[in-house]
């Protein structure tokens, strides 16, 4: 009896030292996924203030003749962007959840990468057409960029720690079906010894 609560702590010990380390996953994944969330709401708040600012200068130089694109006629403005495939002053949607019920987080992180590569691309095309104009640039005072290459490292570092955690928990479970089945081995050795004295 001694010998099986010997074993069974010995289990009980083996299984807490491989749960401790997905249990501080699972926190860094919580962590991870809000921090992803948090960069398309605040770039969401970004592109609102680009289209406002877009709108605002319209109403000023809207009329004023611009190259939409080099080596084209010369149009409007207000012509140019309502000639774009896609409307310059429609704020676009962002998902304030996305990628949730996946297994990693590389889909929270390319929702993420994508959203901001639209709002760049169109906040680069807006400055263009604003410069041709003669028109005030957008520029904004607050920059996603760091916390986008934060994410990326997060991302990275998350996805390394879980590959190792996933390594170490198969070593134990090796280790512990090696260990049951020598003590099974030896068991069963001891009891024929026994029965044959």
């Amino acid at each position: 009896m001694r010998r099986l609560l010997i074993i069974l702590s010995l289990i009980l010990a083996g299984s807490i030292f491989v749960a401790w380390p997905t249990m501080a996953l699972d926190q860094n994944d919580t962590t991870i996924r809000e921090t992803a969330r948090d960069i398309r709401l605040r770039i969401s708040e970004l592109d609102q203030q680009l289209k406002e600012h877009l709108r605002r200068v319209l109403l000023e130089f809207g009329n004023r003749q611009v190259e939409c694109i080099s080596d084209q006629p010369r149009k409007s403005l207000s012509q140019c962007i309502e000639d774009d495939a896609r409307d310059l002053t429609r704020t676009t949607i962002t998902i304030a959840s996305a990628g949730q019920d996946g297994p990693d987080l590389l889909d929270d992180l390319a929702d993420t990468e994508e959203r901001f590569a639209l709002f760049t691309r169109e906040m680069n095309k807006t400055n263009d057409l604003l410069a041709r104009a003669g028109a005030k640039l957008y520029l904004s005072s607050l920059d996603v960029a760091p916390e986008m290459d934060q994410l990326r490292r997060d991302v990275i570092v998350y996805i390394e720690r879980k590959q190792a955690y996933e390594l170490r928990t198969k070593q134990a479970l090796l280790i512990a079906t090696v260990a049951i089945i020598l003590i099974a081995i030896f068991s069963l050795i001891f009891a024929v010894i026994q029965r044959f004295r």
